[in-house]
């Protein structure tokens, strides 16, 4: 739960003050230069590969409370109450130092974590719904990353990179996709002439280039759904490959 709460605050931050290695986020540079050398040091971890390839995800978790200080007036409007946030923040901190020493938190501690995690989301939701977002009922597909590099995302779906394969080549996908009643989410892939077609729980794909792929715009369609809910909950994201003959 602890890992939910930092994410959820990297994920307000990015929505409050940007995703891009320029976002102005007002705290020393000697901060974000250590972000960068860790994402480096993931990046060469993994043979110059990167799934997560926004800096804010390399930031640690003091530096996100940090950041919320800093930038306090363009965050109040949805977290509201800056004494109750930072308590909260330092109870989630403190917990985390409990785990990380290798110890369990007992009972109690673990109630008041999974209610400081409630309360955060919903603050956040209450906030989304005063303006009327979409995003508070419906599943979005966030990004799609492949191990080619290649990134996708919902702004650069118009102009996407199409990335090149050849039959016989293994493929990875990775889809990052969020929501925001935290249902349990599933996925699909598959070729468009239904040549393809995989159905998982997991949001990483694995498979391999068929010779019936071949062709300049292959085009591949991810899916992310959530079932038995009382309406159609899903996201589509359309990615195309040029795929080479052997």
């Amino acid at each position: 739960m602890i890992k939910q709460y930092e994410n959820t605050l990297r994920k307000l931050i990015i929505d409050v003050l940007g995703d891009a290695d320029e976002s102005d986020y007002n705290i020393p540079k000697n901060i974000t230069n250590k972000w960068f050398k860790k994402r480096t040091s993931e990046q060469d971890k993994n043979d110059g590969f990167l799934f997560e390839k926004r800096i804010i995800f390399y930031a640690d978790f003091e530096n996100l409370g940090l950041i919320i200080d800093e930038n306090w007036q363009k965050f109040a409007p949805i977290l509201n109450d800056k004494k109750r946030f930072f308590v909260f923040l330092n109870e989630i901190e403190h917990f985390k130092k409990i785990i990380d020493s290798g110890k369990n938190l007992i009972k109690s501690q673990d109630n008041l974590l999974s209610g400081i995690l409630s309360d955060l989301k919903n603050t956040i939701t209450i906030y989304n719904n005063k303006n009327n977002l979409v995003d508070d009922y419906f599943i979005s597909i966030t990004k799609i990353s492949d191990n080619l590099g290649t990134s996708w995302t919902n702004s650069n779906q118009e102009n996407q990179q199409k990335p090149v394969l050849k039959v016989g080549d293994d493929y990875e996908l990775l889809v990052q996709a969020n929501d925001p009643k935290d249902r349990q989410i599933e996925y699909q892939l598959s070729h468009f002439t239904g040549k393809l077609r995989i159905n998982q729980d997991s949001k990483r794909f694995n498979f391999k280039i068929e010779k019936e792929f071949v062709g300049q715009n292959t085009m591949l369609i991810i899916k992310a759904f959530t079932k038995d809910i009382d309406y159609v909950n899903e996201s589509i994201f359309k990615i195309y490959l040029t795929v080479l003959p052997e």
